[in-house]
C-alpha cells in the first residue's frame, strides 16, 4: 500500500515525546514511511496511546476491527478500501462506518460517500491494524490466481469491473465468448485503475520481454504496470474487440470508440487509438469522463479578468476565435467552455468536430466528420452555413480551405470558434498568412486568440515553502523580494507527485484598431506582440508567474510549460510585487505597473482602511466585540498582523493560527465564539479545517466565515456545502468584514 502523508500526526503527538525525538524522527529523509510507522518503528509511543490523542484530537473514536462483517465488506469494493487504506467496519442502507489512520482525508470520505450512495463517518486505527484488516477481508494481493497474477501488486482491482457498449452484434458475441478468459479481467482492471488513478490516457506499449502500461495524469507520463508479454496480443485484441476495430488487422493503425460503466454506473467514453511497431501494437486508449471534466469558464482556473476578457470576446456577434496551443495543452475543453457560456434557447449553434469527445445537451448540434465518406472540415462546414447558424465551432483549422471558409463565415455574420497549432497568440496571425490566407482578411476577421497551455496545481496536503536559495539563476530575476514561493513534495494525496489537478494559463490577444492595422499590413509576429503588450496583454510565462506567486503551483512547473522571455515587459520583478502586494488576491495588472511600496502598506490599501474623512471604525463599538473570541487563520504573516490589530481595536479577543492543524489544535485550547478561515493553508488546507470541524459534535455548529482569494462560484458553493456560515473574498473592505462578523455573532447568540 502506498504511503500518505501524516506530517499533521506531530502537532498531536508532540507532546507526548521525549524533547528531540519527533525531530529525529522526522530528519530521516531515506524513511518513505508516513510518520505514523516511523513512530512505532522507533518505539517512542504505543499504538494505542497514539490513537488516544489523535482521538482527542479529532473527537472520533477508536475502531474495533474484531467488529467487521461480510456486509460491511460487500458494501466497499476491495479497490476503494486499499486505494483509501479504510477498513469498512458497518454499513446501513444509509450509513457506512470505516476506519482510518488519516481523518483528516476529506477526498476519500468524499469519494466513498460517491461511490456507496451512503453518508461516510469515520473511526481511527492505526495503518498496521488497517493492512492486516483488509488482507483478511479481502485476501492477500496476489491469491486470486488469474488476474493477480498477472499484474502482480494491483491490489485486486479485478472488483472494480465495467461492461461496454457494443452495437455490432458479432463483436457482442466475440466479447461475450472471452468473457470467461483471464484476460478480461486484465482489461478491466486496467481501465479501472486508469479511471480512478484520474488519467487522461492509457498507453499500453508493447516491448521485447514485456508490455508496459503507462498512465497520463496531469499531463505527465507515469509506468502503472508491467504486463507479461504473453498477455499483450489478447489484451490488446480485446481492447480492439470493444472498440469495434479488425482484430485480425495488426499492420495498419486503427482508430475506434467504445463506452464502459463504472460500478456506480456512471458511463465513461473511451476513444482508442492502435499505431504497428517494432515489438507489436501500441495502443492509446483517450479517457473522456464527464463525470471529471467540469465545462465551465470559471473551472478552468483563469483569473477574474481572464475570464472577463474571453467574455468579452464571445460577446462578438461576428469574427474569428481562436484557441491555440500545442497537443493537449485543453483548447477543446476551452472551447466547449465557451459553447457553454454562450449556450441558450435563441442561440443556433452547431459543431464540427474530429472526433466529437463531449456531447455538450440541448440546443447545440454536433456533427463528427468522416473523411471515408468525404465529409471533411471544410465539406461540413459549407453545409453548416446552409443551417442558419449563429455560432459555429470548427474542431481545427488544418487546411487553407477550411481556413477561407471559416473567414468568410465570420464576415458574413456569424461568430466562428476555433483551434489551430501555435506556440503563442501573436505567432497566429503568421500561420494563418503562411496558410494562404490574405493578411487584409485576417485582420477584418479576427477578434481574439487564446493561447493557454495547462500547469498541475501544488499538492496543498504535501507542499513546502521553498527559500530563493534553491531557484535557477535565471529566474531569480523575475520573483520580487520577500515572495513567499511552494515546491513538490509528494504524499498519499497526489500518488507521491507533489500536484494534483491542472489550471489554464492563458495568453490573450484582443483585437484593437491599431493590431488590427499590422495585421492587415502584414507585420511580423514580434511587431504584433509588441503592440499587443502595450495594450495589456500578459505573455504565457508572466501568467503562470502569477499562479506561481499566488501558491498554486511551483517555479519547476512553470519552467516545464513556460519558456521564459529574453527581456520582461511589463517588468516581471515589478509583475511579482504587484500580485504579492494583493495578499493572494488576483487582480488586473496595469501596463505600466506602480512603483512597489512595502509590504505592510499594500496591504493596508488593499483593505481599505481609510475614507477620505479620517478614521474608519469597524463596528461602531458593538458590544459583541467585548464578549467575543476570534480565531484567525492565516499563514500569511502580515496579513493576519494588520488583520489582528484591526479585531483588536474594536474589541474582539483574538487568537492565531498558521496551519490547519494549529487551527484545529487552538479550536480545542480556546474555545473561540467564531473561526476566520483562510482556505489557502499549508499542509492542511481550509477545507479539511472546515470539514473536520463540522464534522466534531462540539463544533459543529461553531461559526466559520471562510476567507478566499477565489471567488468563483464553485469554490463558493463548495465551501457553504461544506458547512461554512458566510464567504468572503479576497481582498476585503473593513466594513465587509466588520458587518459579516457582526451578523454572525449576532445570529448565533439570538
Amino acid at each position: 500500500m502506498a504511503s500518505f502523508n501524516d506530517e499533521w500526526l506531530a502537532a498531536i503527538i508532540g507532546p507526548l515525546l521525549p524533547v528531540g525525538a519527533l525531530q529525529r524522527v522526522q530528519s530521516d529523509e531515506l524513511s518513505r514511511q508516513p510518520l505514523w510507522e516511523r513512530v512505532l518503528d522507533a518505539r517512542l509511543l504505543p499504538e494505542r496511546e497514539i490513537l488516544e490523542a489523535l482521538a482527542e484530537r479529532c473527537r472520533l473514536p477508536i475502531a474495533d476491527l474484531t467488529q467487521t462483517d461480510s456486509h460491511s465488506r460487500d458494501a466497499l469494493p476491495e479497490a476503494l478500501a486499499r486505494r483509501y487504506k479504510v477498513v469498512p467496519l458497518s454499513v446501513t442502507d444509509a450509513l457506512l462506518i470505516v476506519a482510518t489512520a488519516n481523518p483528516f482525508d476529506v477526498g476519500a470520505e468524499q469519494a466513498l460517500a460517491f461511490a456507496t450512495g451512503r453518508e461516510v463517518r469515520m473511526a481511527l486505527a492505526s495503518p498496521p491494524r488497517i493492512r492486516e484488516k483488509l488482507d483478511e477481508l479481502y485476501g492477500k494481493p496476489g491469491n486470486d490466481g488469474t488476474v493477480a497474477d498477472l499484474l502482480q501488486d494491483m491490489d485486486g482491482l479485478e472488483g472494480a469491473a465495467l461492461v461496454e457498449d457494443a452495437e455490432d452484434q458479432e463483436t457482442e458475441l466475440l466479447a461475450a465468448e472471452a468473457s470467461s478468459r483471464p484476460i478480461i479481467k486484465l482489461v478491466d482492471v486496467l481501465l479501472a485503475d486508469g479511471i480512478m488513478s484520474r488519467a487522461s490516457d492509457i498507453h499500453i506499449e508493447s516491448g521485447e520481454q514485456s508490455v508496459v502500461v503507462r498512465y497520463r495524469i496531469d499531463g505527465v507520463l507515469r509506468q502503472a504496470m508491467t504486463i507479461p508479454r504473453k498477455a499483450g496480443v489478447p489484451l490488446i485484441s480485446r481492447i480492439k474487440i470493444m472498440s469495434g476495430m479488425d482484430i485480425a488487422d495488426r499492420l495498419r493503425p486503427q482508430d475506434g470508440r467504445a463506452r464502459v460503466a463504472q460500478s456506480n454506473g456512471a458511463p465513461v467514453d473511451l476513444r482508442i487509438s492502435t499505431l504497428p511497431a517494432t515489438h507489436g501494437e501500441k495502443v492509446v486508449i483517450r479517457i473522456l469522463n464527464t463525470q471529471q471534466t467540469n465545462l465551465a469558464l470559471p473551472a478552468l482556473g483563469l483569473y477574474p479578468e481572464e475570464q472577463a476578457q474571453i467574455q468579452r470576446l464571445l460577446d462578438h456577434k461576428e469574427g474569428v476565435i481562436l484557441c491555440t496551443g500545442p497537443t493537449g495543452s485543453g483548447k477543446t475543453t476551452t472551447l466547449y467552455a465557451c459553447i457553454r457560456q454562450i449556450q441558450g434557447e435563441g442561440i443556433n449553434i452547431i459543431t464540427v468536430e474530429d472526433p466529437v469527445e463531449y456531447r455538450l445537451g440541448r440546443n447545440i448540434v454536433q456533427v463528427q466528420t468522416n473523411e471515408k465518406q468525404g465529409l471533411t472540415f471544410a465539406a461540413a462546414l459549407r453545409s453548416i452555413l446552409r443551417q442558419d447558424p449563429d455560432v459555429v465551432l470548427v474542431g481545427e483549422i488544418r487546411d487553407l480551405e477550411t481556413a477561407q471558409i471559416a473567414v468568410q463565415a465570420s464576415l458574413t455574420g456569424h461568430l466562428v470558434l476555433s483551434t489551430l497549432h501555435t506556440n503563442d497568440a501573436p505567432n497566429t496571425v503568421t500561420r494563418l498568412v503562411d496558410m494562404g490566407l490574405e493578411a487584409f482578411k485576417i485582420g477584418a476577421a479576427l477578434r481574439g486568440v487564446i493561447a493557454q497551455r495547462l500547469m498541475r496545481n501544488l499538492c496543498p496536503v504535501c507542499r513546502a515553502p521553498q527559500p530563493s536559495s534553491e531557484l535557477p539563476s535565471r529566474v531569480l530575476r523575475f520573483i520580487p523580494e520577500g515572495a513567499k514561493l511552494w515546491k513538490a513534495v509528494g504524499c498519499g494525496q497526489c500518488t507521491q507527485t507533489g500536484y494534483r489537478g491542472r489550471f489554464s494559463i492563458v495568453e490573450i490577444l484582443e483585437m484593437s484598431a491599431e493590431l488590427e492595422r499590422l495585421v492587415g499590413t502584414n507585420a511580423t509576429a514580434n511587431r504584433i506582440a509588441e503592440a499587443a503588450r502595450e495594450g495589456g496583454m500578459l505573455s504565457l510565462f508572466h501568467c503562470g508567474l502569477r499562479h506561481v506567486l499566488d501558491g498554486h503551483t511551483s517555479v519547476d512547473e512553470l519552467l516545464r510549460v513556460a519558456d521564459i522571455p529574453a527581456e520582461a515587459t511589463p517588468s516581471a520583478r515589478n509583475l511579482g510585487d504587484t500580485v504579492l502586494a494583493v495578499a493572494t488576491a488576483p487582480a488586473p495588472i496595469p501596463v505600466t505597473p506602480p512603483s512597489v511600496a512595502p509590504a505592510g502598506s499594500a496591504l493596508l490599501d488593499d483593505l481599505e482602511l481609510l475614507d477620505d474623512d479620517g478614521p474608519v471604525s469597524l463596528t461602531g463599538g458593538a458590544p459583541l466585540a467585548a464578549r467575543a473570541t476570534i480565531l484567525l487563520v492565516e499563514d500569511e504573516d502580515t496579513l493576519r498582523r494588520v488583520m489582528r490589530d484591526l479585531l483588536e481595536q474594536e474589541g474582539y479577543t483574538i487568537c492565531e493560527a498558521r496551519d490547519g492543524a494549529e487551527a484545529l489544535e487552538q479550536v480545542d485550547r480556546h474555545n473561540p465564539d467564531l473561526v476566520l478561515l483562510d482556505l489557502n493553508l499549508p499542509n492542511v488546507d481550509g477545507y479539511t479545517v472546515l470539514a473536520q470541524l463540522r464534522s466534531r459534535p462540539a463544533t459543529a455548529d461553531l461559526p466559520v466565515v471562510v476567507l478566499s482569494a477565489r471567488g468563483d462560484e464553485d469554490n463558493e458553493v463548495r465551501v457553504l456545502r461544506l458547512g461554512a456560515t458566510d464567504f468572503l473574498t479576497k481582498p476585503f473592505r473593513p466594513r465587509a468584514l466588520a458587518a459579516r462578523l457582526e451578523a454572525t455573532l449576532g445570529r448565533n447568540r439570538s
